[in-house]
């Protein structure tokens, strides 16, 4: 065993140096291929400028005809992130602060960019050893870390405003009842970052899985009181109306579909957009919702006789965190709310949604909850036939809540007769078209 270990600290011009006369490999083979954040490179010159020490660094060192070469066995993201610096390929931003911020290192006073070459960094090399020996040393220092997940990197790289709201809306009794996160998920911070996903939503609609959380970190590092505290009542207000569908039936929602974060993040969606245009819970009976709630759990799968909710569960989990797939889960979840928040039926579009729904379960016998029995037609009980041209969907008049339990079926052939004490339409509606594949609509792709 003829290799030994040198353990000093050496300055950054040093490594400037080694890079510069190409006598340093930044990433061989066996490092991983992480990238850092923009926010996690600015930190760390912050911590630099601060001159607070930073973790060691191993080196591999060869020497070659008298030179010393290096190869990096830990620290590659910070090396480069050091160098890119240097090279002023980046300036101080968010989340940096301090006096120096928009410049890049060529722009700093000229003793700040001596303070800064001259701050030392502790490494640990190995000379001459074989490479079979270094990936036995990266293997070491690297086999008990635990590396941390996105949003561990935010809490570090990114404090502020919108990372405080989040942890403390991600202590709700409503998550815990409900059972969305498990004791793990929690442990990584998969609560707060969820969290941080329903807020982005409030702010800016559905967004792309999480590839844009940074950009809200970033953005309300620092937010306007009156701005944060109207945000966090908006989420308030739409944990109660949860609370207040779901605490009434004898199914909490950890019993139901609901628990599961991409319906409960289109849930939450589509009640907050539903409370936006002025639609509210209070004074009203919610035993018909509840239902058809029920109905959605029991019958949303992919296998699902029912093409719509066939569609829905693929949605979940096919690109289920993509902004395409979030607002057509909000919007069609908004279907099954709004005869409730806004108390008026639903739109023409939510009425066939409905219709297409009960008319699959029909044709498999599961029982539809609004079996065609027109009110107006003795002859026509038991009716096999749910085509939009023979019936169409409707509420009478004197209803508080619009919902597809408390539907009716009537014969178009008796529209006049029922517009006194129905909703009528003024020509039969079009229900969704399903394409080859159960579950997706005329013109749309998989999801």
């Amino acid at each position: 065993m003829n290799w030994t270990w040198n353990s000093a600290p050496h300055p950054i011009s040093d490594i400037r140096d080694w890079s510069n006369n190409q006598r340093l490999e930044i990433r061989p083979d066996f490092q991983r291929k992480e990238v850092w954040s923009p926010a996690a490179r600015i930190l760390l010159m912050d911590t630099i400028l601060r001159k607070i020490p930073i973790p060691k660094i191993f080196f591999q060192a060869i020497v070659r005809n008298k030179d010393t070469y290096r190869v990096v066995i830990d620290g590659q993201q910070r090396i480069k992130a050091i160098l890119s610096f240097v090279d002023d390929d980046f300036h101080l931003a968010k989340p940096y602060s301090g006096e120096y911020s928009g410049r890049k290192f060529s722009e700093l006073p000229q003793n700040i960019q001596d303070e800064f070459l001259s701050y030392k960094i502790d490494t640990n090399e190995i000379v001459n050893a074989p490479d079979d020996v270094v990936r036995d040393i990266y293997s070491r220092v690297n086999k008990y870390t635990v590396a941390l997940n996105k949003q561990e990197l935010r809490r570090a790289d990114l404090p502020g405003e919108f990372l405080s709201l989040s942890e403390k809306l991600a202590i709700c009794p409503l998550f815990e009842a409900a059972k969305i996160f498990t004791i793990t998920n929690s442990k990584r911070m998969g609560d707060v970052e969820f969290v941080s996903e329903l807020l982005a939503q409030l702010l800016s609609g559905p967004q792309e899985k999480r590839e844009t959380l940074d950009d809200f970190y970033l953005k309300y590092q620092e937010w306007d009181k009156a701005a944060k505290q109207s945000i966090e009542a908006r989420f308030q207000a739409v944990l109660d109306d949860l609370l207040l569908i779901f605490d009434g039936t004898n199914e909490s929602v950890s019993m139901l579909r609901f628990k599961q974060k991409a319906d409960f993040y289109s849930l939450f969606a589509a009640i907050d957009d539903l409370r936006a245009t002025g639609g509210t819970l209070e004074g009203k009976l919610l035993e018909d919702l509840r239902a058809d709630l029920r109905l959605l759990d029991e019958y949303i799968e992919p296998e699902s006789k029912a093409n719509l909710l066939s569609r829905y569960a693929i949605q979940c989990v096919s690109q289920g965190n993509s902004i395409a797939s979030r607002t057509s889960r909000r919007n069609f979840l908004k279907h099954f709310l709004q005869g409730t928040y806004l108390s008026k039926p639903p739109s023409i579009e939510g009425v066939a949604t409905f219709h297409s729904i009960l008319e699959d379960l029909a044709h498999e016998d599961m029982c539809p909850t609004t079996p065609i029995n027109c009110p107006l037609c003795d002859l026509a009980e038991g009716d096999p036939d749910y085509s939009e041209t023979n019936v169409f969907l409707t509420w009478p008049k004197n209803k508080l809540t619009f919902q597809m339990e408390n539907a009716t079926f009537i014969h178009w052939a008796h529209r006049a007769q029922a517009a006194d004490d129905y909703f009528v339409w003024d020509e039969p509606y079009k229900l969704p078209k399903t394409g080859g594949h159960r579950g997706l609509l005329e013109d749309e792709s998989e999801p």
